[in-house]
């Protein structure tokens, strides 16, 4: 006998953000079925009688699975009807395989595969409050912001993690929110507790001339246990420190020192304050980049924050829409990298009018 057949493998959407789900079918059928049609004489009591044919279906009954070795991935089937499979990632940027598989009574399979695109987050981030609640309505499409935590008014003067039901998580309810703190990282058991959306996580970002390296790693170590051993770590998309491309590139700053154990990411506050010249992805990124790759290899990267002053001959922003353009063209073309969100919260950085450079990051945002 011949083994089973996948025809085709097809989602609804082939591109999900984290946490989004979507429908795939399963067409799959066994080459020995068979529906066999027969002429035939039928009667009723009456003795009436007429032509009509008689189907007689000799399919090969088959099962059908539909699963991904890939982290973070949810596979559930339909109850009602066993071709259909919804799938839910809970993943950063990269891509997903499917794989279907239609199996026989008698074991022989039949595979078939697709994939889902995960892409690269393009985001925005500003003050809490009206000005995130205004950007949400300018800027549709936010998929990445920062939010830095509140003191929540103790003995010190250092951010708590911020609450789930207030604040950036209701403003903007479509954003993978990247949460820092400083504050005690032993808050964050409980704080998780309540977590029910993706999120990155760092603790005390941009720690340079504020906490030593020694003290930051064993600090941060415990996020990476505490992540590990809670039930709401599958939320948990990554977690890691984050420096400014400032301090790696011209402060020659070393990125080893705020490395920890079990760290998936590491993230670069990327600016320009140039007013003469819009700088290359080369330099925005690519210097302090080329440090953390060769002191990590296979870190996965994030841009938290991202900003460049307009320079003084462009007086329409054109020259600075274009450079935006082709700053996240060529993040989109490393593939280590997982997010970047404009910082439109300081006025020489401020996407305003005229509104050549807002179009263009709206756009981008929904690329």
């Amino acid at each position: 006998m011949a083994a089973p057949v996948v025809r085709s493998v097809t989602p609804e959407s082939t591109v999900l953000l984290p946490g989004q789900s979507t429908t795939v079918r399963v067409d799959a059928y066994h080459p020995d079925s068979r529906l066999l049609t027969l002429s035939g004489r039928v009667s009723d009591p009456t003795g009436a009688a007429w032509d009509s044919p008689v189907r007689v279906d000799l399919s090969v009954p088959l099962t059908v699975q539909l699963g991904s070795g890939a982290p973070g991935v949810t596979v559930t089937p339909n109850p009602t009807d066993p071709t259909l499979f919804t799938v839910t990632v809970l993943a950063g940027r990269g891509t997903v395989t499917l794989t279907a598989t239609a199996r026989d009574g008698a074991g022989r399979t039949g595979t078939a595969t697709t994939t889902l695109t995960v892409p690269l987050l393009v985001g925005m981030s500003t003050e809490k409050g009206a000005r995130t609640q205004r950007a949400v309505i300018e800027y549709p499409g936010i998929r990445y912001m920062r939010d830095f935590g509140t003191d929540g008014g103790d003995a010190d003067a250092l951010p708590e993690l911020p609450p789930l039901n207030a604040g950036k998580f209701v403003d903007a309810p479509s954003a993978v929110v990247h949460v820092s703190w400083k504050d005690d990282v032993e808050q964050l058991t409980g704080w998780l507790d309540g977590l029910s959306r993706p999120i990155y996580l760092t603790w005390y970002h941009e720690p340079m001339g504020d906490v030593t390296p020694a003290t930051y790693r064993t600090t941060a170590t415990r996020v990476a246990q505490i992540v590990a051993a809670h039930r709401n770590r599958r939320w948990v998309l990554g977690h890691g420190p984050i420096v400014t491309r400032y301090w790696l590139d011209e402060g020659r700053g070393n990125p080893a020192d705020w490395g920890y154990p079990g760290m998936t990411h590491y993230g670069v506050d990327c600016y320009s304050r140039d007013t003469a010249t819009y700088w290359p992805a080369s330099r925005m990124f690519g210097v302090a980049f080329g440090k953390v790759r060769a002191a990590y290899p296979g870190i996965r990267l994030l841009v938290p924050e991202y900003g460049l002053s307009r320079t003084t001959a462009d007086t329409t922003g054109a020259g600075r829409a274009q450079a935006i353009r082709d700053h996240v063209t060529w993040l989109r073309q490393q593939n280590d990298v997982d997010a970047v969100a404009y910082w439109n919260n300081w006025a020489e950085f401020e996407l305003g009018d005229p509104p050549l450079e807002s179009t263009a990051w709206r756009n981008l945002q929904l690329a």
